[in-house]
This record gives C-alpha cells, sequence and structure tokens, in this order.
C-alpha cells in the first residue's frame, strides 16, 4: 500500500506539466523551491531549536550568487551554479553560526533577523554588481547543448534537485549525525552530558540549513528570472517560519506539506495583499492551539493505511481537477463570445496603494461599468482581474505570469512604476500579450511591438521641463532628489542630457533607496550646493519628507519641482504646508474645477458609480485608459485578436477624448506628449502655462 502511494505520488509529480497549466507547473517550481528552504529551515530550528529570521538573507544570497554566475559564466553547467550558490552560502551561515553560538531564544531571533537586513542593504549597496534597486535580469541556465528556457524545463530542474535534498535530509535525520541535532533539541545538557559536541553540532546546523536555502535561491533566480531586493524582506523570513510551523517542526515530509500551503495560500491572497498578516497571524494561531505539532503530526494520527489511501485519492483528484483545467481554451485567450478579460499586476498596497486603487479600480474600472452599462463592445462585456504587487518587481513577474497563463487576460492594461514594469516586460513580449498603457515613466517601453505608453516618459517630460526652466525662466543652476532605481534614473539621465543642450549640467545629485523614509542626509548636502531648482524624483512618502525637512532647515532659496506622478495635489499634501510653492509638470488637467467636457462627463461618471470617491489626477488617468482600449477594441471589430488590437490602437489619429489634446498614436506607440506647468497655491495646483509640447 506503502508503495502504491508513492507511486501514485511520483506519478503525479512527473505528469504535472502535462496535465497542468503552464502557470501551475511555474507554481509547482515555487513549492519546490520553497520546501527546501524549509526543510533547511527544520534542520535548524526543528532538530536544534535554533530560530531563525534571516533565512530570506541566506535566500538572496543564493539567489544573487547563481545569477551572477549565470550571467558573467554562460557556459557554466547548472548543477555547477546551484552546488556554488549553496557552498557561498554555507560559507555565510558558518560565519553566522559561530558567532551565534552563545545566542538563544528571543536574541538569536534578533541576531539572524538583523542578518536579513544586513543582507538586503549589501544587495543594494553593491551595485556594481547586483544592480540594486534596479534590479537583475537572469538569463536562462543550460547544461551543455540544453537550455531551460521553459516553464516545464525549470520545473523538472527544480523537482530533480529538491527530490536529492529531500532523501539527503530523510538520511541525515536517521544518522548519528541527526540523533545529535535532535538530542540538542530536546535538551542541550543531556545531550552534552552524553558526548554532543554542541558548538560543533549547532554550527553545523548552521551551515546545512545555509547550504540547502543558498541552492534554494539559485533555483529560485531561475526560475522567476528576475531579482530585485524588495523581495528578500522580514516578511519573506515570517513566511518560512510558517512553513515549518504549519507543517510540523522536526518533520521533512511537515517541511513540504507547509511549503505547499503557504505557497498556495500567498498565491491565491495575490489580490489581498492588506489581509495577508490578518490570515496568516490566524493560521498559525489555530495550527499552534488545534495542531501544535502540524499537519504531518495530525496525520501521523490517522490509520496508516486509511492515510495511503487518501494520499492516493487526493493525488489523483488534484490530477484530474488541474487537467480539466487545462482543456483548450478560446483560440483567443481572453475572449469569449460575451466578454474580454483584462487585467494587471498593481500596487493596492505599499509606498504607491492609493494611486494603484485610484487607476484601477476607480478609473479604468469606471469606464468599464459604463461601457458594460451601454451594452459592451460588439457585444462582449468587460471583464478586469487585478493582483497586488505591493511595487515589488518580482511579485509583478509572478502575478503577470498568473494572469496570462491562469486568467487568461486579453491584454494587461496600467500597471504602474518603472521597477515592476520594466521586470514584466520581456515576459510579455515574448509572449505577445498587448501591455497597455503603463503608468510609468522610463523610456525602455518605448518602440516595443506590445506595449502602448500611458504616461508621457521621462526623456519626454525632462525636455519639457528643461526648455520652460531652463529656456523661458534663465535658470542655471539645477539638482536632483532621485529614487536609486530605474524611474530615478531615467529621469537623470534625460536632466543631465538635456541640460547640456544649454550648457549647463547638475550641480548635484542625491539618492534615495526605495523604501528609505529619512532624506535628512541627501537634502542638507543639496543645500550645500546651492541650487536654483531641485527635482524631486521620488515616491509621496520620501517626496513629502524632503519637503518636510527642506522647511525644517530654512532652506527657502530653491524652487522645488516635482516630476511624474508625485505632481499631484493628493501627494504633496502630505508634506503639508511645507508644499506651498512646489511646481512641477503636470500631465492631467484638474478634475475637480476644468471644464473641459471630458473631464466633466468623468465627473458625472465617478458621481453615479462612486459617489464617495473624489476625483484625482490617477483616477482620471485609469478613466483615460480605459477609453483608450474601449475605442481600439470597436475599431478592431468583432474578430478581436491581440494583432487586430495593436493594429486598430495604432490607427488612432487626432482622437478627441475631450480631456488630453487630440491624441495620435504612432510608430514610438507613445500616447502622451504633453504637459503644463503648474505650482502649488493654497493646496492646489494654478496652471501656469498652456499645454507644453516634447517635439
Amino acid at each position: 500500500m506503502r508503495h502504491a502511494a508513492l507511486a501514485t505520488g511520483a506519478a503525479v509529480v512527473v505528469g504535472w506539466p502535462w496535465a497542468a497549466p503552464p502557470y501551475f507547473v511555474f507554481l509547482a517550481s515555487l513549492i519546490a523551491i520553497n520546501a527546501i528552504v524549509a526543510i533547511g529551515l527544520n534542520l535548524l530550528s526543528g532538530y536544534t531549536n535554533q530560530l531563525s529570521f534571516g533565512h530570506a538573507g541566506f535566500l538572496a544570497i543564493g539567489a544573487y550568487a547563481a545569477a551572477i554566475l549565470t550571467i558573467r559564466a554562460p557556459a557554466l553547467p547548472v548543477p555547477a551554479s546551484l552546488l556554488l550558490a549553496g557552498l557561498v552560502t554555507a560559507a555565510v551561515g558558518f560565519a553566522l553560526g559561530v558567532p551565534c553560538l552563545r545566542l538563544e531564544g528571543l536574541y538569536l531571533a534578533m541576531a539572524t533577523l538583523a542578518f536579513g537586513f544586513v543582507v538586503v542593504e549589501a544587495i543594494l549597496n553593491l551595485e556594481w554588481l547586483t544592480r540594486g534597486n534596479d534590479g537583475l535580469h537572469v538569463p536562462a541556465a543550460r547544461l551543455g547543448p540544453w537550455t531551460f528556457a521553459t516553464d516545464t524545463a525549470r520545473y523538472y530542474l527544480v523537482v530533480a534537485v529538491a527530490a536529492l535534498l529531500i532523501v539527503a535530509a530523510v538520511n541525515i535525520s536517521r544518522t548519528r549525525t541527526g540523533r545529535a541535532l535532535l538530542a540538542v533539541r530536546e535538551s542541550e545538557i543531556a545531550a552534552q552530558a552524553s558526548g554532543v559536541n554542541l558548538a560543533a553540532y549547532k554550527t553545523l546546523a548552521f551551515v546545512v540549513s545555509a547550504f540547502y536555502t543558498g541552492v534554494a535561491g539559485g533555483l529560485f533566480a531561475l526560475v522567476v528570472g528576475f531579482l530585485s531586493p524588495d523581495s528578500f524582506d522580514v516578511f519573506l523570513s515570517v513566511d518560512f517560519v510558517a512553513m515549518i510551523i504549519v507543517g510540523g517542526l522536526g518533520s521533512i515530509l511537515g517541511s513540504v506539506i507547509g511549503a505547499a500551503v503557504i505557497t498556495a495560500l500567498n498565491d491565491s491572497l495575490a489580490g489581498f495583499q492588506n489581509y495577508r498578516p490578518l490570515i496568516f497571524g490566524a493560521i498559525l494561531v489555530t495550527s499552534m492551539l488545534f495542531m501544535p505539532g502540524g499537519i504531518a503530526s495530525a496525520l501521523r494520527k490517522i490509520p496508516s493505511t486509511r492515510r495511503r489511501s487518501m494520499i492516493s485519492r487526493g493525488s489523483l483528484l488534484l490530477l484530474l481537477a488541474v487537467t480539466l483545467s487545462a482543456l483548450p481554451a478560446a483560440a483567443q485567450p481572453g475572449v469569449s463570445d460575451t466578454e474580454i478579460v483584462i487585467g494587471g499586476s498593481n500596487s493596492f498596497s505599499g509606498p504607491l496603494a492609493f494611486t494603484g486603487d485610484q487607476i484601477t479600480k476607480f478609473g479604468v474600472d469606471l469606464y468599464v461599468r459604463v461601457v458594460n452599462d451601454a451594452g459592451g463592445i460588439h457585444g462582449r462585456k468587460i471583464r478586469t482581474v487585478y493582483y497586488d504587487d505591493g511595487y515589488r518587481p518580482q511579485d509583478a513577474v509572478a502575478n503577470t505570469k498568473k494572469l496570462v497563463e491562469q486568467d487568461k487576460v486579453f491584454a494587461i492594461i496600467i500597471p504602474q512604476g518603472s521597477p515592476p514594469v520594466v521586470a514584466t516586460l520581456e515576459y510579455l513580449e515574448e509572449n505577445k500579450v498587448p501591455l497597455l498603457f503603463p503608468y510609468q515613466s522610463s523610456p525602455v517601453t518605448r518602440g516595443k511591438r506590445y506595449v502602448l505608453q500611458g504616461m508621457t516618459l521621462s526623456d519626454r517630460s525632462s525636455k519639457m521641463m528643461i526648455d520652460y526652466l531652463a529656456g523661458q525662466r534663465k535658470i542655471k543652476k539645477f539638482a536632483a532628489l532621485y529614487q536609486d532605481d530605474e524611474y530615478g534614473k531615467s529621469f537623470l539621465t534625460a536632466f543631465e542630457k538635456d541640460l547640456k543642450r544649454f550648457g549647463l549640467n547638475l550641480i548635484a545629485a542625491e539618492s534615495v533607496k526605495r523604501g528609505v523614509m529619512d532624506v535628512s542626509a541627501q537634502v542638507a548636502k543639496l543645500q550645500a550646493a546651492k541650487p536654483e531648482v531641485t527635482f524631486l524624483v521620488l515616491v509621496p512618502g520620501p517626496g513629502a519628507q524632503a519637503l518636510k525637512e527642506r522647511q525644517k532647515i530654512g532652506w527657502a532659496d530653491t524652487l522645488m519641482v516635482s516630476t511624474g506622478p508625485l505632481t499631484d495635489e493628493r501627494y504633496l499634501a502630505l508634506a503639508g504646508d511645507a508644499a506651498e510653492g512646489v511646481e512641477g509638470l503636470s500631465l492631467w488637467p484638474d478634475p475637480v474645477t476644468s471644464d473641459l467636457p471630458g473631464v466633466k462627463l468623468y465627473r458625472e461618471h465617478m458621481q453615479r458609480y462612486f459617489p464617495k470617491n473624489e476625483p484625482n489626477r490617477y483616477s482620471i488617468a485609469g478613466y483615460f485608459a480605459g477609453m483608450l482600449f474601449a475605442e481600439g477594441a470597436k475599431r478592431a471589430g468583432r474578430n478581436l485578436t491581440r494583432e487586430s488590437l495593436m493594429t486598430s490602437l495604432e490607427s488612432v489619429k487626432g482622437f478627441e477624448s475631450g480631456i488630453l489634446p487630440p491624441i495620435t498614436i504612432g510608430p514610438d506607440h507613445e500616447t502622451q506628449k504633453q504637459g503644463f506647468w503648474v505650482r502649488v497655491e493654497k493646496g492646489r495646483f494654478k496652471q501656469l502655462t498652456d499645454w507644453l509640447k516634447s517635439e
């Protein structure tokens, strides 16, 4: 009976890629990777009682080590790169484990927690090696003539490595070493009295645990294909701890089960990240109260014959359910006789949560409701699907794969932020999925076949800003406070280029790491340079702090100029009266007071469908994106395909939206090329110019 259950499980694992949709293959790979981490953590915490909240740091070390090896030594076989990633991480584990010998309980947890923060800071500051906040694209791994370029190939690689490490862990647990580790967990005094070298075995547990996690990190880099330091935060370490608690401390099977449960739960909560801590907390409390030994312990209490039968039947039912979900869909993904499905990954938590909500749920969806209530497009209603990435590039990659492969969306609409958008760009282009009107400013999207840019790109914004300030107002001294990622650097590069046209240079530029709120040191350095204009290329939180700090130190002889999505009353208002007098380039007319016909109609629709939501520049941007998509879909006709949509949008010339000047979409696929200058006066923007042009 046991052999039959094992055979059934093996058959499900081997046959999974042929029965499951592509996204479920990707998800299964993530489960296997997390299972490796959980086993490594269990060997440390479950076997020696050393609690670690630093395993996200170990995962990051392994991931970046494997990624850098793959990039710089492309001929290196993937087993060698994974082994080296594991060994590098094991060496770091040894370096951490030795000083941690004197620590236990809360003090050990705090030390490992601090280690995780140190690793993230190291990644951010070793930009020449890791590309810092810009993120690192990881090419497909190779093994001789074979390339692991598909989800199926990567799945089999991950499963093969996971199987080897599971067998190794089982063997370790049955050896003298495993018994010594368990003795340490039960009682250090008794173990020492029995001849167990506590220091040696505790350090060994750290090294082995780090090795497992480093190998998992290497696999993670190869499977996801994009690395960013945001993804290796403390919450990931908490996830790993949750896996071994839910699955069962000191259990290899429990590690695998816990990894599957937590990974699947994380995936199902992709659209509800704000509720994730609450749900996870409830699960952990429930598990400790009613299953203190975890799921593995609960399974052991079930009679063996019944348990094996349950596992066999469950495996077969799971395979059948997934097979049915993978049956051939409509010829054109996301388009049926009755509906069109579009969606996107966006920030519904994190620093841009307000923007994410407004451009999607109160922007795109507002126009979608108008269209659907009018009968839809050629008889089809529009349905939207969104997932939360929290402004984290790697989450955006996973969400986008889920949207395309599981939800079968027809197009991705208005994702937000240069780092997340750039991370998904290659995948969408390869799969020929339209990326419509991304709310970001990096020029890297320009000229892509399946991208139609939404926001005015940074080089066009820069040209209008420098032409106005250096050309019309004759300002000579410029400085910049910018976010140290693709968003900030694209503006910085454009400013430097455009200033040279006037024989000028930036006299100072200070960077701010993504997520950092304290900008006092940077503001002080900029003040010392005495610029006439200081550009703020930041997200709202640090932007508001910069304005408050400037007011606090009495720095009044510089004009603060906001850029990109920061140029909005709502976000500048976070700085209170410190925002008074700030100027910038606005891309949208005033949604509250403008008499433009399209803006008035937008306000009417907002009042009808979302009367409690105040009109704002973000929701009108989403509303406009929904309008352009609907226009393209109408022009494409009843036989709507991705290619016909792109062709129809490329044919847009002089389109009157009643919101912006007439829109013509050329070969560069840009929809916005203009803006106007504004100044904050009593909390509202005062328009100082007519529409400025970038051409």
